[in-house]
């Protein structure tokens, strides 16, 4: 079976999805949240349009659809007409910590017909408008996987020109990439990269640099901490964690977790729980 080239970055950076607004939305809402949140709107019924900061044009909303801002991008609903908008809203993130690969590759802005996501867009609806016990966590869970329909789709129609994903689809690095987010601990050297990528050292050094906009040991030190702190996160001691993600000690691990954030991991993990 063909491998699949996003299975490792869901795994490590797990979409999570917060239905926060289930109902008729009949007056101007204002979306703002922290930078490494996004937002999912599933338009059930009604007319409006979103406005934008900064004169960016504002997207207008006539009928059902689903609209996703996989980083924060300040934007106001405006519902227009007496019968206002049907409509369930959710915060988005993807994992935690360094600015996640997946989140960064995507567009600001993507939309889908609900025909495209097949009945799931009906079963969220259903079950959000509905008065079923435990249908919030029912709603995150679906919207969870319209969101991997939303990757899917950035992948299949060419958006990603740049970045980790454009990186996911390119016939030789692709190859590279996978077997790095397969097993981050391995001690890659550029050759190793170039030979799974079936390209010279140079040459797969140049084109990595030119599709996903970093170099390979870049990429591959921010990956390696984007894990960490994913891990970390979930109370997996430091020694364990430095030795899943390819450092020989926690020491050489806080060093290089210092040089990426800025922090040490105890510093960093300190403010994820303060603010958590």
């Amino acid at each position: 079976m063909t491998s699949d080239a996003l299975q490792p970055l869901f795994e490590r950076f797990r979409l999570h999805a917060q239905t926060f607004f289930t109902g008729n939305l009949c007056a101007v809402a204002s979306f703002d949240q922290p930078k490494d949140h996004g937002h999912l709107h599933l338009v059930r019924s009604g007319r409006g349009e979103i406005r934008y900061l900064g004169g960016r044009k504002a997207l207008k909303i006539n009928g059902p659809g689903l609209l996703f801002y996989p980083r924060n991008l300040p934007h106001h609903l405006v519902p227009e007409g007496p019968e206002g908008l049907d409509l369930v809203c959710a915060t988005i993130t993807f994992g935690i910590g360094v600015g996640c690969p997946l989140a960064l590759a995507l567009p600001e802005v993507m939309h889908l017909g609900v025909d495209q996501v097949g009945p799931l867009a009906e079963l969220i609806f259903q079950e959000a408008f509905a008065s079923a016990e435990g249908r919030q966590a029912v709603v995150d869970r679906l919207c969870e996987v319209v969101l991997v329909h939303f990757v899917r789709d950035a992948v299949g129609a060419g958006m990603t020109q740049t970045g980790l994903l454009a990186g996911l689809v390119h016939p030789q690095l692709r190859n590279a990439l996978v077997a790095v987010h397969a097993d981050p601990a391995r001690p890659w050297t550029l050759d190793d990269m170039a030979a799974k990528a079936g390209l010279s050292r140079s040459g797969f050094a140049l084109q990595f640099k030119q599709t996903v906009g970093l170099t390979p040991g870049d990429h591959l030190a921010l990956f390696r901490i984007a894990t960490a702190q994913e891990r970390l996160a979930r109370g997996i001691p430091l020694k364990v964690v430095a030795f899943d993600v390819g450092y020989g000690s926690s020491t050489a691990l806080s060093r290089a977790f210092r040089e990426v954030t800025g922090q040490s991991p105890r510093a960093w993990l300190q403010g994820q729980r303060a603010a958590g």
